[in-house]
Formats: structure tokens, sequence, C-alpha cells
């Protein structure tokens, strides 16, 4: 490194981002993926010409699309009266962190007007939004008779939609991440760069904190128990939220 470089670069990027979430609990399933835009703040220590230790802000918006069972509490028009109730959720979470990335960077000699840089490190992030868009088709309410075997019958509720929907107590606070990228600096001009690269960010731990309807083979829901006591049986859910993001932005 030369005396009159600098040890120290900061810049900004746009970061629009595929998102999708990967269920860890095979009662679940991914409905599909979402696009997003997030933006960051960089902050480059440099070792030498070709090492630096990169961190700063990461706004990320990401999420996905999930369906499964679940057993909620839902009043029941026609008697008026509360019931445990099974449904089929299928919700689209739009989830936000703050992240603070920890990574190696390594880059090369500048080809021209070109550096090409690689990256790969840790990110740690705090969720500070959640929404969802939920489509809910009810399929079994419990009945008011403690005498039946059978306590559940079909439900006379109408599917509903949902947008906007405040999830933040079914999101886990804390989210950790590998995080793996690439991409150019093309210099304009002294240590002004323009930036463009793409990166992968693999969520490491559980995103949600609820739980589910455990299913069988025909997607029934299973249950535990009889009479008053039948109840369907519960796992914990599980997903983890991935994206890969395209990095455009400057350096100084």
């Amino acid at each position: 490194m030369n005396a009159q470089d600098p040890i120290w670069k900061i810049g900004i990027k746009l970061n629009p981002n595929v998102s999708w979430m990967k269920p860890d609990a095979k009662y679940m399933t991914n409905e599909g993926n979402n696009f997003r835009f997030g933006f960051s703040l960089m902050v480059d220590k440099q070792f030498t010409d070709n090492y630096a230790f990169g961190t700063g802000v990461n706004v990320i918006n990401t999420g996905g699309k999930l369906s499964y069972l679940q057993k909620t509490s839902e009043i029941i028009p026609s008697i008026n009266e509360a019931r445990d109730v099974i449904s089929k959720i299928n919700r689209n979470y739009k989830l936000q962190y703050v992240e603070i990335p920890l990574t190696l960077k390594l880059r090369t000699n500048e080809i021209g007007y070109i550096t090409y840089w690689g990256q790969f490190g840790l990110g740690l992030g705090l969720n500070i939004r959640s929404k969802g868009d939920d489509t809910v088709d009810y399929l079994k309410q419990a009945t008011g008779d403690v005498l039946i075997e059978d306590r559940w019958e079909d439900a006379t509720l109408e599917s509903v939609s949902r947008e906007d929907e405040d999830i933040k107590d079914d999101i886990r606070l804390f989210r950790t991440s590998l995080i793996i990228g690439g991409g150019i600096e093309y210099n304009l001009a002294g240590s002004t760069s323009i930036i463009a690269g793409i990166t992968y960010n693999n969520g490491f731990n559980n995103a949600l904190n609820n739980k589910g309807v455990i299913t069988d083979d025909r997607d029934a829901a299973v249950y535990e128990g009889s009479g008053s006591n039948k109840t369907p049986k519960l796992y914990d859910l599980k997903a983890q939220t991935n994206f890969i993001e395209f990095n455009i932005g400057l350096l100084f």
C-alpha cells in the first residue's frame, strides 16, 4: 500500500434482491420468492492493497412465501363465541432487518480502471419491521359439545385475506447469516469508484417464533387425545431467510 492510498474507504450502495424462506419442517411449503430493495453504508479498512476488513450498516428488506396449518381462536359469528379453529395459512412475509456485516474483502490490483473484489464473512441482524399478507382458509372448528368423541367439525367461517398484518410476535428478533459476494470497482478519479456486484446472504438461524399443526400424507391435521381433550398436534415453525442481492453504488 502506498503512503498516499487511503486506509479507510466509505461507500453507499443500493441492493435490489430476490429473497425466499427455506422451510426447516416437513409440514411447511415454500410458495415462492419476493423481490425487495435495500441499501447499505459500507466501511472498508485496508490492511494492504489486496486485503481489507469490510463492515458498515445494511438495511435489508427480505422475506418469502410460506403455507402451513395453524391453530388459533376465532369468533364464530353464528354463535358469537370464540372457538379453536384450524386453518391453512398462506403468508407473504415482508421483513426488514438492520445488519452489521463482518467480512474479509479481497481485491486484485487495478487492471486498467477496474479492480475485481470478493468478500466473505458473517452478518449480525436485528429485526425492525415484520409485516405479512395472509390468505386464511378455515378448515376445522371445535364444537361446544365436550361429550362427543370427535369435537372437531368442518369450519363455517369464510376464507379471508389480510394485508400488512403486524406479525412481529411471530418473528425472532435476531438474525445471523453467511455473506459471500463478488464484483468490480471502476475507478472514476482518485479514490472514487463505481462498484457493482452480487452477494448471497444465507440465514443461519430460525426466523420464526410460532407453532404450526402437524399434518399427515393428505395434508390433513393430526390430532392427539379424544373427546374434549382432542387437540391438534403442534410443532415449531422453522424457516431461514435467504436472498441474492445485486449491488450498485459509489466508493470513496
